[in-house]
């Protein structure tokens, strides 16, 4: 999977979790939800980049100087 492809994870989950924090302060229904998805977009995001960076060669090249 591209990095850029990755990101997309994290813009995408930034934007639920904005929209969902603002239907919670309006009382909106479907909050929860919105919520619930920009926080699973989020965490994908992050293990899917601790995953890219760690099976990347060059990093194992940089940990073993």
């Amino acid at each position: 999977m591209k990095t850029k492809y990755i990101f997309l994870f994290f813009i995408f989950g930034s934007i639920l979790g904005l929209f969902g924090a603002l239907f919670k302060i309006l009382h909106w229904p479907s909050a929860s939800t919105l919520l619930t998805f920009g926080t699973v977009l989020n965490v994908c995001f992050w293990i899917l980049l601790l995953w890219k960076t760690f099976t990347h060669p060059s990093l194992r090249d940089f940990m073993n100087k």
